[in-house]
């Protein structure tokens, strides 16, 4: 609904208010888009700089967070990741509103095994191995262990790999458009070296993610292993009435 020039407030409050409205009565849900700024001047009717201004009135509140590129969004008490969308984990955390900072700690060329692809031809395959800290104010709380072809890999250096997305960096460097993952996520309790990156004591509780990143073109174009502090993160996916199965058998009587 456009603002009314008869209210005595001005049109960014006006939007700010009616977007704050929309967020605390629930029609946007924690981590969802509230439109991308051209749609927001479209539902307005208003210029981009009421736009901008409305959202920083919601971004000081701490109501949403917003992404280049990509939209604002409602702002998440914790980091959560769902299931159904392929995002870097840098965007992940950017939603639930925090500033990322990562930390390359090893930068190498390495030989990977033959279940970097799916396809197991029995050779191993060489790669640029990386290992990513992803640390919120201060505090480490995940660490990436990515496998990238060196054919792709030879062009990133280590500044790229901590200012960019290596999902940005395959798109803008190496003209790598992604299609799909696969996942997989599984408990693991935390060795000496993990204990020691991630600051938490050994034996405990992490979060293991592991990921193969296929290419438009259905090429396997990165192998990643994620360690998650499990206090930092939580997993979500949504379910429609066709994917669920019941739990026990149902009686035909």
């Amino acid at each position: 609904m456009p603002v009314s020039k008869k209210k005595p407030v001005a049109f960014y409050q006006q939007v700010a208010e009616t977007l704050k409205e929309d967020i605390l009565s629930g029609k946007f849900v924690s981590g969802e888009r509230i439109g991308s700024q051209k749609e927001l001047e479209d539902r307005f009717g208003v210029s981009k700089i009421t736009i901008r201004k409305a959202i920083e009135l919601l971004e000081e509140e701490n109501l949403v967070v917003t992404i280049h590129g990509k939209g604002t969004f409602v702002k998440q008490e914790k980091v959560e990741q769902t299931l159904d969308d392929l995002r870097s984990l840098t965007d992940i955390i950017k939603l639930s509103g925090y500033n990322p900072e990562v930390k390359v700690i090893k930068k190498e060329t390495k030989l990977t095994s033959p279940t970097f692809s799916k396809n197991d031809d029995g050779n191993n395959i060489e790669t640029l191995y990386i290992e990513r800290v992803h640390i919120i104010e201060g505090e480490p709380i995940a660490l990436a262990q990515a496998y990238i072809p060196t054919k792709f890999g030879e062009k990133l250096t280590k500044k790229d790999l901590e200012n960019n997305t290596i999902y940005q960096l395959l798109k803008d460097k190496c003209n790598v458009h992604l299609k799909n993952a696969e996942q997989s996520i599984e408990a693991y309790p935390a060795n000496e070296e993990l204990s020691k990156i991630l600051e938490v004591p050994t034996g405990s509780p992490l979060l293991k993610a592991e990921r193969l990143v296929y290419s438009t073109n259905d090429e396997l174009v990165e192998k990643i292993i994620f360690y998650y502090r499990f206090d930092s993160f939580a997993f979500k996916v949504k379910l429609d009435n066709l994917s669920i199965t019941p739990m026990w058998p149902t009686s035909s009587n």
